[in-house]
């Protein structure tokens, strides 16, 4: 039995962890409500909503701002295609 369930384990591996960056432009940033620990924002180039914690690095917030006033684009990282929480904003290299 024992040789069973070190089969097992030794077969499941853990997957190699990707983050998903997108290229998108900021149409409008949404303040949390007062018992929300995040500020929705949405894209241009996307109908979904995305969430960025408040406990965020300053600079994330500061570069979407910048995106939804001057119209121009930031890479958004999450962790996986179908998670709306953002980990990270970058501004996009040419």
């Amino acid at each position: 039995m024992l040789a069973c369930t070190t089969s097992v384990f030794a077969r499941h591996h853990k997957k190699k962890h990707t983050v998903v960056e997108q290229t998108m432009t900021v149409a409008a940033i949404r303040p949390a409500q007062t018992n929300e620990t995040f500020v929705r924002v949405t894209f241009l180039q996307s109908q979904r909503f995305y969430r960025l914690p408040n406990d965020s690095d300053p600079k994330f917030m500061a570069r979407l701002k910048a995106s939804e006033q001057m119209h121009i684009p930031v890479v958004i990282k999450r962790e996986t295609e179908q998670s709306d929480i953002i980990l990270s904003v970058e501004n996009k290299v040419n």
